[in-house]
């Protein structure tokens, strides 16, 4: 039985904990390999079919890349290798658009505005509803890239940044929500319906909480509200998840999704034993029977 983590070289080493989960699952008989997917092309992608899975793990550079990773996702596709979470979920999940659809279904997300071309008058829209400050970023992006917090009063300072980074771009415009400050609440679910959140609280002065950005987290049960809407999302996708990661912040008692995320969100492994041993035991289980569905 074999694995493969797939990451990029510029992340050989992908995530302590993922080294963790490797060696406890050569332990239990199953050989894991990390692979880059910059490494396929058309003449050997057909070798991932060789392995028993596939998982899409820190391909943290993706959205740097975007061209070349949707190519690769067409071919990872064709290959005929198993894959989790699957492609198509993939390539739903990478444009944040799909945000829109989960609105136009009921879900709640920070109020967004989703800009498809080049539009004049996004900002002024956006100061029309009260935002007093508002976030700019792209539609494809992750780790706070190319994003940017500007106060309402100052549309000189976006249409500078329209221009420099978002010219034929797609691109969305949120409400910046001050309860972030108190922490971003991230849950994740794997595939036996195991679940756990860490709030991130950024550090002071700073609204990013990433560890990179100096971000603290706390590892914590999860609250049945988040829950509630963690299943209605499994249902929408099919109960097709090997993980999935439901991020937002609560305002005034209601939970906003900031982020769905289906293809490389980090784990949080680190800070709980219990969720590592529920993430290999995962793997190990689809690995055995390749008839079930995450």
């Amino acid at each position: 039985m074999k694995i493969g983590f797939l990451s990029t070289a510029e992340k050989p080493d992908m995530m302590p904990y993922d080294l963790q989960a490797k060696a406890m699952l050569i332990e239990r008989n199953v050989d894991v390999e990390i692979i880059f997917w910059e490494n396929y092309n058309e003449e050997n992608v057909h070798q991932l079919a060789a392995f028993d899975l596939v998982v899409i793990r820190t391909t943290w550079n993706y959205y740097r890349n975007i061209p070349a990773f949707k190519k690769f996702l067409d071919l990872l596709e064709q290959s005929g290798a198993r894959v989790y979470n699957p492609v198509n979920l993939i390539k739903w999940n990478i444009d944040k658009r799909y945000l829109q659809e989960l609105e136009s279904e009921g879900f709640e997300i920070i109020p967004t505005l989703f800009v498809f071309d080049d539009e004049e008058d996004t900002f002024e829209k956006a100061v029309a509803k009260g935002w007093k400050q508002i976030v700019l970023k792209p539609m494809i992006s992750a780790g706070s890239y190319d994003t940017f917090v500007i106060d309402a009063d100052d549309p000189e300072r976006f249409h500078t940044l329209q221009h420099q980074y978002f010219t034929n771009r797609p691109y969305m415009l949120q409400e910046f929500i001050p309860e972030i400050l108190t922490g971003e609440v991230s849950t994740l679910h794997f595939a036996d319906g195991y679940g756990y959140s860490v709030t991130k609280v950024p550090k002071a002065g700073d609204y990013r909480v990433q560890f990179q950005y100096g971000g603290v987290y706390h590892l914590q049960e999860v609250n049945p509200v988040i829950e509630s809407i963690s299943a209605r999302l499994s249902e929408k996708l099919g109960h097709a998840t090997l993980y999935r990661r439901l991020d937002g912040v609560w305002r005034n008692g209601r939970f906003l999704i900031m982020e769905l995320e289906l293809i490389e969100p980090d784990l949080y492994l680190s800070l709980s034993t219990e969720a590592l041993n529920h993430w290999v035991e995962n793997l190990i289980s689809l690995v055995k029977d390749p008839v079930t569905q995450a």
